[in-house]
């Protein structure tokens, strides 16, 4: 029996339980009625609860589910209460149509007034226009759509057969159009009490495979083309009939034709022919490209290109002519030089006395608007007088920038406020290269580190001077400027420095960086760091947080080690990759980064004894890490959202101590939620309070930051609306890090593989979402259900809530307060 079907008989239920009770049993009976929205029914109306799906094997629910031409009304989960339907009928209840329309009358004649009686006053007259339009909007609106709680809840979703009968049709369709010619569909109608579900009985039959595949091309030089690139093509013999994958290959021949000189060519000359009558469940597809009406189809070369710089600039009435620079067979046209017409020579694909090809327009294009300093980049093509000119137009922008920002951090669950300034200095040199300065201060909640009930705000500030080249700034072996020149190249040099005033200590970070950037469209992101310094230096610790950092090395912890003055140096690569380049929010996509570091290679030009006079720390070690996530829409709002992240650190050398940033963490908003932030681990480790529980059980001490040098982090979260713009989520993650070596006095704190299994921290949560669209602020409600701190045997804390005990234990839930999605 189905969850759906001991829901209804819940009413039954309850009256026979309450028999000898029988005004409950009916007061029960009656809410519960009105819970299930069939209250809102009139006569001869049934609720559409429920449509399913049986017998579809070869197409899954995801792809025909959206073919509904009825949808059901949401509910919670697990309960028969449909809260959006409450809330239309709520709002129908408060909704005036007459007063409404007598509101708008009014506005209408107040402003008429007002606007007769300013008419001289042409400004007067604008603003009050203004007023008049803006309110008007909103009773408009309002009289469309209803009030806010009407536009919020959703109407009744009654039975009607016509759209079940159009949705039936719609699934068969949908097969035919994939190859499932004989497929059929009849949807089965089951009613309990005033609810209806319907049962959509599909029979797919046998698809039909693409066993041959012809051509017909009267232009030889097109059927050429065609011929040497049929593997990249989306029709193949063998695969299953799919009318999509028609579409797919006439805009792919499209492409192909236009990238070779094809300029006027169109897909409309492209027709398929699709013969299924030849042998059972066996299709034949005839491809044909047809000559335009003038005869055959022609080859446009360009003739010349010219580049036009300021193409927005107004000299009329000043006598001044733009200047003509021809440039390796570009003609680059000017009224002032600003631009190094080497560096835009070569994001200029498109060349003299070559076929037409789209592709090189289309990356000519991106590659010129990625400069960011042009407004705006147009190409056209002018064919008239037996020419083809290709004409490039760009304008510049602003020279000089000033990007203010003012928002609130949140760190460990605690709010601060911040304030960043930019200032931007483009084409600096004349070889388009951007001048960032930039500066920020800011407040941020911090945990005291050695009170657990203690908040300090903590102050931060710094400021860098960034440098963006708009190629990579480096020798050209292998010709590897050439080769990534249509990937968005980039070279930037940062120098920085930061400051952080805490009540426990003050700590500077003078830092410099060397990198370079480019990307795969908008497949792949990569980043290259050749050089990455920090020079860190900390001091006015305070005596308590001395003592705290003592008695943290003792339990193996190198906090200490970080407020040494140190010299970091490293080199990075990181790779993000985009398995949906489209961001179609309505399809399954997924992210993977990876990230590889190596630190103290400065070693090989700096001897370490030379820091070593200057008393300072230095490191050498490598680091990787591998983040996948993957997003998977569920329905009209809903989302599933997962994350596996995998991480490992080496220190080597004679120090063997990874600096203190370069550690993992777990715990937190954007981690394990049921921990504090960096508070879970390391193993099984376990540190604990002096008190214990009512039942005489140790409380662990969440007090103290646990750095590991592994990660392994799982996270699983539902997401969906509440209404307007309340989401909610429920979630589950699991996570640790461990040591990679034993630590003496701190058993079960390094990885070991016959028992990491049984060292992952487990928690669950649910949470709330403000969705602004620009802005997401989360509040999280994690708990605890499995502490790896705890002795084997008492791991396992989740049978310590109940429902009228949400908290658990003391330290066994924690709010998490955010800002954006955790993953």
């Amino acid at each position: 029996m189905i969850l759906a079907d001991c829901l209804d008989i819940i009413p039954e239920l309850i009256i026979n339980f309450l028999k000898r009770r029988l005004w409950k049993g009916l007061c029960i009976t009656m809410l519960l009625s009105s819970c299930y929205g069939t209250r809102y029914l009139q006569d001869g109306e049934y609720l559409l609860r429920e449509q399913k799906l049986v017998g579809n094997t070869a197409i899954n629910d995801e792809q025909l589910e959206p073919l509904y031409q009825q949808g059901t009304n949401k509910k919670f989960p697990l309960i028969p209460f449909y809260p959006y339907v409450w809330i239309y009928h709520l709002g129908q209840s408060f909704y005036n149509e007459e007063k409404t329309l007598a509101k708008k009358q009014r506005i209408e004649e107040k402003y008429e007034s007002k606007i007769a009686k300013k008419k001289e006053r042409d400004k007067k007259v604008k603003r009050l226009e203004r007023k008049r339009d803006k309110k008007l909007e909103k009773i408009n609106r309002k009289l469309k759509e209803g009030n806010w709680l009407i536009r919020w809840g959703e109407p009744i979703s009654t039975l009607d057969s016509a759209n079940i009968t159009k949705t039936a049709t719609q699934i068969e369709t949908y097969y035919i159009t994939h190859g499932y010619f004989s497929a059929s569909v009849e949807p089965f109608y089951q009613f309990t009490g005033k609810k209806v579900s319907i049962n959509y009985q599909i029979l797919e039959g046998r698809p039909h495979i693409i066993d041959t595949i012809k051509y017909q091309i009267t232009d030889p030089h097109i059927d050429s083309l065609v011929r040497a690139n049929l593997k990249k093509g989306e029709i193949k013999k063998g695969k299953i009939y799919n009318q999509s994958d028609l579409a797919k290959e006439r805009d792919r021949l499209e492409k192909v034709l236009q990238n070779n000189g094809y300029y006027a060519f169109s897909k409309q000359y492209i027709n398929f022919q699709v013969d299924t009558t030849n042998t059972p469940y066996k299709a034949s597809i005839g491809t044909y490209i047809l000559n335009p009406k003038e005869g055959k189809h022609k080859i446009y070369n360009i003739d010349s290109i010219n580049f036009v710089t300021d193409a927005a600039a107004n000299m009329a009435g000043t006598g001044l002519k733009r200047t003509n620079e021809n440039y390796e067979g570009i003609n680059f046209q000017y009224f002032e030089d600003e631009y190094s017409t080497k560096i835009l020579e070569r994001k200029v694909f498109l060349r003299k006395n070559e076929p037409y090809s789209r592709k090189n327009t289309i990356d000519t294009q991106r590659e010129l608007a990625n400069l960011n300093n042009f407004k705006f980049v147009n190409i056209n093509f002018d064919s008239t007088g037996n020419k083809f000119v290709a004409n490039i137009y760009t304008s510049p922008m602003q020279k000089y920038q000033t990007v203010n920002e003012v928002g609130v951090n949140v760190t460990e669950g605690f709010p601060g406020p911040f304030y960043n300034l930019t200032l931007i200095d483009r084409n600096v040199f004349k070889g388009l290269e951007n001048l960032e300065l930039s500066g920020y201060v800011g407040v941020e909640g911090v945990y005291s580190a050695t009170e657990t009930d203690q908040i300090y705000g903590s102050i931060d500030a710094g400021g860098k001077l960034g440098l963006n080249f708009p190629q990579l700034i480096i020798p050209n072996i292998s010709n590897i400027k050439e080769r990534l020149a249509r990937r968005n190249p980039r070279t930037r040099l940062d120098v920085g420095y930061n400051y952080t005033n805490r009540p426990e200590y003050i700590r500077s970070n003078l830092n410099s960086s060397y990198s370079f950037r480019w990307q795969k469209l908008r497949k792949v992101d990569y980043q290259f760091t050749l050089s990455e310094i920090n020079l860190i230096d900390s001091r006015n610790i305070s005596d308590n947080f001395r003592d705290y950092l003592d008695t943290l090395f003792l339990l193996g912890n190198n906090l200490a080690r970080s407020f040494e003055p140190s010299f970091v140096s490293s080199m990075n690569f990181s790779a993000n990759i985009f398995f949906n380049p489209t961001q179609d929010q309505d399809r399954k996509a997924s992210l993977m980064r990876v990230f590889a570091e190596s630190g103290g290679l400065t070693f090989n030009f700096v001897r370490p004894e030379a820091l070593i006079d200057q008393g300072l720390e230095y490191y050498q070690f490598v680091k990787g890490s591998f983040d996948y996530r993957i997003h998977r829409p569920v329905g009209q709002f809903g989302v599933w959202a997962s994350r596996f992240q995998l991480g490992i650190a080496v220190p080597y050398g004679s120090n063997r101590i990874l600096p203190y940033e370069k550690n993992f963490f777990s715990g937190g908003s954007n981690s394990v939620r049921a921990w504090t932030p960096r508070r879970l681990g390391p193993g099984g480790a376990g540190i604990f309070l002096d008190e214990t529980d009512g039942d005489g059980n140790r409380l662990v001490d969440y007090s103290i930051e646990q750095p590991g040098d592994i990660l392994i982090e799982a996270n699983i979260e539902y997401r969906s609306r509440l209404v307007g713009f309340l989401d909610w989520a429920v979630f589950v993650d699991v996570g640790n890090v461990w040591k990679l070596y034993p630590q003496e006095g701190i058993p079960l704190a390094n990885f070991e593989f016959d028992r990491f299994w049984k060292e992952f921290g487990i928690g669950t949560g649910f949470g709330l979402r403000l969705n602004f669209s620009f802005l997401v602020i989360r509040f999280d409600y994690g708990m605890k259900l499995y502490e790896p701190a705890m002795p084997e045997g008492e791991r396992w804390v989740g049978d310590n809530y109940s429902l009228f005990n949400l908290n658990g234990k003391p330290g066994q839930t924690v709010w998490n307060i955010a800002i954006g999605y955790p993953f």
